[in-house]
């Protein structure tokens, strides 16, 4: 008998970012991309009709989302449940509280039939069907989690999913650099099972056979620029995978200006040249210009720039100075450097009618005067 279920993780409702813009209704409109990218991932696994769905924690960004988020996640799981899906849910390290005293927001989800939250800190495994779902959630302490760990093993006869809640053991990419994320060691996801469905890491990755982040439902940062994100249908035994991107707002970066040697002209024709052609209605987008000189780093034609992107939905610059005119304090007060310095800033200033040579001769007389 093999058994069809869709692993989802991330979606990290409530989160925003990219900027304060509104929607509509009033909200953060990323607040509300993603809320609909998990929307969109429960419709799609309606239209899939899988087994059951297992969410591989950080359903929600915190862990004390606002009422409004969570009716939205009650809603948006209800749909699956009133289809006959039932959901399994293990915290992860955004939504686990970091003292018990504050209270679980999983344990809302004890109260909806079909819903199975994992999330009290302890080794749990749900039964469906023939298939037994071992899960791993976000636990309070290190010592905890080490603890748990020696529970962890395949529910004999039958099919075993393993679900939990970190890094993929000595890969560091797995890693999101976060203070509170949890080491899944090889060990454990090797310890037998059908399927180990992984969330944490936000890029759908296959670690190694039966062993697959979902990756989340929506980019959080720049630094998924060009993931797609979606969801996981897995077949076991096997397993057999196939993933389902999502329609999510567009992110990209434009080509990278290299601004060596350009003077104040030539680089605000390849600012121009480079946003022209691009179509950046309601995408968030990134620019880097690098290898700027002090005095263009100064003179960035920051306004022309934003008029150039005011229909992006977010727009970020980055400016970086040249590296190989970075000088030490000392340097800079010679004044020999210093002329050098307020001649490149002459050349590269927007002034029209500018006689630069007549201000450089001026300049030369008071700097040799100076050194006398």
């Amino acid at each position: 008998m093999s058994i069809r279920f869709v692993h989802m993780a991330d979606t990290h409702l409530g989160a925003g970012g990219f900027g304060n813009k509104l929607s509509k209704n009033g909200i953060n409109q990323r607040e509300e991309d993603i809320c609909k990218a998990f929307s969109n991932a429960v419709e799609k696994t309606l239209e899939l009709k899988p087994d059951f769905v297992i969410h591989a924690g950080d359903l929600f960004h915190m862990v004390r989302p606002t009422n409004r988020i969570i009716n939205i996640a009650i809603i948006e799981i209800l749909r699956l449940t009133r289809a006959g899906i039932p959901v399994i849910i293990i915290s992860g390290n955004h939504d686990a509280p970091k003292q018990r005293s504050v209270g679980h927001v999983l344990s809302i989800f004890e109260n909806l039939d079909n819903v199975f939250p994992v999330y009290k800190s302890k080794y749990e495994v749900v039964k469906m069907q023939d298939v037994s779902v071992c899960c791993l959630p976000h636990c309070l302490t290190p010592e905890i989690l080490q603890e748990q760990f020696e529970h962890v093993r395949p529910e004999l006869p039958g099919l075993n999913i393993l679900v939990a809640h970190g890094v993929a053991a000595g890969v560091e990419k797995f890693s999101m650099a976060e203070i509170s994320e949890e080491e899944i060691p090889s060990s454990v996801m090797g310890a037998g099972f059908d399927y180990v469905a992984l969330g944490h890491y936000h890029k759908y990755t296959k670690v190694q056979e039966g062993i697959f982040y979902a990756g989340s439902t929506e980019r959080l940062s720049f630094g998924e620029l060009g993931e797609e994100k979606g969801i996981l249908e897995v077949e076991i035994p096997g397993p057999s995978t196939k993933f389902y991107p999502l329609p999510i707002r567009e992110m990209i970066e434009l080509q990278t200006i290299d601004a060596r040697g350009m003077d104040y002209d030539q680089l605000e024709k390849k600012i121009v040249s480079t946003l022209e052609p691009e179509d950046l209605t309601e995408k968030i987008v990134r620019l880097k210009i690098t290898n700027l000189t002090e005095a263009l780093y100064n003179n960035l034609p920051v306004r022309d720039i934003k008029s150039r992107t005011s229909g992006a939905f977010f727009f970020k610059l980055i400016a970086e100075r040249e590296e190989a005119r970075a000088v030490h304090l000392e340097e800079s007060m010679k004044f020999g450097r210093l002329l050098d310095e307020f001649k490149a800033y002459l050349e590269n200033r927007p002034i029209p009618n500018l006689d630069r040579k007549k201000i450089m001769d001026i300049a030369e007389k008071y700097f040799a005067e100076l050194e006398e």
